[in-house]
């Protein structure tokens, strides 16, 4: 699921409109689920694993794929997030020790 982050990560700097046509392959639902195992409680990480299992119970490959586009863009989210809370929680503890 990283590469996978990063992949569409790239591609949306690059590529804008072929960001969202890119197919996300139901193999990589694995890497998908163990990527999620690592991401912090939140809304967004609710939002992914609502979709990941969507994607699971997916009788298309098309299906699919939308289902792992939208736990991509909910991942990148909960990611985003985490990073926020922990610089801030670095930055509040750095001035309150003090």
């Amino acid at each position: 699921m990283r590469t996978l982050v990063l992949s569409t990560a790239l591609l949306t700097l690059l590529l804008p409109g072929m960001a969202e046509a890119a197919a996300i392959p139901c193999s990589d639902l694995p890497m998908a689920e163990n990527f999620m195992q690592k991401l912090r409680p939140g809304p967004n990480t609710r939002a992914a694993q609502q979709h990941l299992e969507a994607a699971k119970a997916a009788t298309s490959q098309e299906a699919c794929s939308a289902e792992l586009r939208q736990v991509d863009k909910y991942a990148k989210r909960s990611v985003a997030a985490d990073r926020r809370a922990a610089h801030h929680g670095r930055h509040y503890t750095r001035y309150t020790h003090t």
